[in-house]
Formats: C-alpha cells, sequence, structure tokens
C-alpha cells in the first residue's frame, strides 16, 4: 500500500475525532428538507447525495468528472440551479487559481431527484411542494468508488501539493448501517418531521428506508421486511402516532435492476 494510501487509512480511523469535510474545505452538514406544515405526502430515503462539480487540474486535463464539493441543497435536489450554487461556492471555499477550474457536471447533480420527481411525484400526481422529501441520515457518506479516485497516487499528490483542503467523509454505509444509525441517532427527528408533516401517504424508498419505517409505525396491516417484486407498490395501512395512513413501499433509485423493472410495472399501472 502506498504512503498516501496509508495517510488516508489513518485519517479515516481517527475521523471520529475530526470535522467532516468535503475537498476545498466546505463541512459536512445535515441536510434540511425544504418542507414546513403537513403535506400529502411524506417520502423517506437513505442518506443525502451532494453538490458535485467538474474538476480540471492546473494543467487543463479533466480530473475528475464529478467531485462531490459540498452539501445537496436539500433532499434528492434535482440539480435545477447548479451553476448558481456553484457560482456561491467558489467564493465561500475562495478558489484558487492555481488549483484548476471547476464546471458544472450536468446530469451528474441531481439524477435521484429527477427520478423520485419523474417516477414517483408526477406518477402519483403529486406536486414537489405538496411533498415531505428527507432521509433516514442526514449527511453525506462518500461512495467506495469516490474515495478510490480521490485516493489515487496522482490526485491525493496534487491535494497536497497545491495545498488544497483535504476531504474527511465517512464511508458509504451498508443497509445494516443506514438502518442502526437511523434507530440509534435519528428516529426522534423523523418522527418530529412525521409528526410536522401528517402525510396521507408516505413512500420508503430502498429497502433501508422500508426497515427504518417499520420501526417508527405503531402497527401495519402486513410485515414487510423487504422489498418483493411480487406485489411491488401495493400500498399497506400503517397507524402512526393515532393516525392512519397509507405506505407505499418502492424502490430507491439505485436498487438492483430487478427493482427497477418492477418499478416501471408499477408505473404502468398507477399511471392514467
Amino acid at each position: 500500500m502506498s504512503d498516501v494510501r496509508k495517510e488516508n487509512n489513518l485519517v479515516r480511523q481517527k475521523r471520529g475525532n475530526v470535522e467532516r469535510r468535503f475537498l476545498f474545505g466546505q463541512p459536512v452538514l445535515p441536510a434540511k428538507p425544504a418542507a414546513h406544515g403537513p403535506k400529502r405526502v411524506f417520502i423517506l430515503g437513505a442518506y443525502p447525495s451532494a453538490l458535485h462539480v467538474r474538476w480540471f487540474g492546473p494543467d487543463r486535463d479533466c480530473l475528475i468528472q464529478a467531485v462531490a464539493v459540498d452539501n445537496e441543497p436539500e433532499p434528492f435536489w434535482t440539480g435545477a440551479d447548479e451553476r448558481e450554487r456553484i457560482e456561491s461556492w467558489l467564493g465561500r471555499v475562495s478558489f484558487r487559481d492555481d488549483w484548476g477550474r471547476v464546471e458544472p457536471c450536468g446530469k451528474l447533480n441531481g439524477p435521484s431527484g429527477h427520478w423520485v420527481q419523474k417516477r414517483v411525484l408526477d406518477a402519483l400526481g403529486v406536486r414537489r411542494d405538496d411533498a415531505w422529501i428527507t432521509d433516514c441520515l442526514d449527511t453525506y457518506y462518500e461512495s467506495t468508488a469516490a474515495a478510490q479516485r480521490l485516493d489515487s497516487g496522482a490526485i491525493a499528490h496534487l491535494v497536497k501539493l497545491l495545498c488544497i483542503p483535504a476531504r474527511c467523509h465517512e464511508p458509504h454505509p451498508s443497509e445494516a448501517d443506514i438502518v442502526r444509525l437511523a434507530k440509534a441517532n435519528h428516529r426522534r427527528r423523523l418522527l418530529t418531521e412525521l409528526d410536522t408533516a401528517r402525510p396521507e401517504r408516505v413512500v420508503t424508498l430502498g429497502n433501508a428506508a422500508l426497515r427504518v419505517f417499520a420501526d417508527l409505525v405503531d402497527s401495519s396491516d402486513a410485515s414487510i421486511g423487504k422489498l418483493a417484486v411480487d406485489g411491488y407498490g401495493d400500498p399497506v395501512t400503517a397507524t402512526l402516532g393515532g393516525r392512519k395512513l397509507e405506505w407505499l413501499p418502492l424502490a430507491h433509485p439505485a436498487a438492483p435492476q430487478v427493482y427497477r423493472d418492477a418499478h416501471n410495472a408499477w408505473l404502468v399501472a398507477v399511471r392514467p
């Protein structure tokens, strides 16, 4: 293992005592739903994504097609105001000329948000401003692929050489990790959000969200441990805080193909 990889692994081992930060210096902060008051639908995902940029190094070669540099404006952001947010970010991190340049990365910002808009909200006939959208965990976690790219010798060396503020992230959690952390640290927050939203319908996206919500409800008319292809999208009646609501267990945008196929079939069934 290279010295750079060893150093990065040591940082990860110590990160419990280190402030989590994005590359170029922005702190990792909890995402807050862009919602207030009662909503028709409550959508629960796993954890937030981030604002990404395409990064070109000082030699003008593209180093990374999409690197996370700041907090996602809201859960399942669609990337609609990407350029404005990047311009604001450049000023906040005092981006230097010798760090190269960045530009928008287009469809690599907000793909999950677009998926939720087109393949959940539109399908249910619900406007985004009438939905409370949140996640089991409320901060960004770095994917294994992103960590491998940024830990590569050339990029890690460049970050150190140019004195670019280094990143410090928690790694991509497993389904079990998401459920465990949500139950331990986010139960009160999620119950408060649900009580404020008072939705008629709750949509969980993926098995982690399904398991977390199943732990929050008082009771339901079906025992669901995981998504199934047979009966995919069938509504469940649940009771939460003494109120009955409809629960739709659906797939996450990044679900395996078998669930995406089941979701496509569900779309055909629910759309007029």
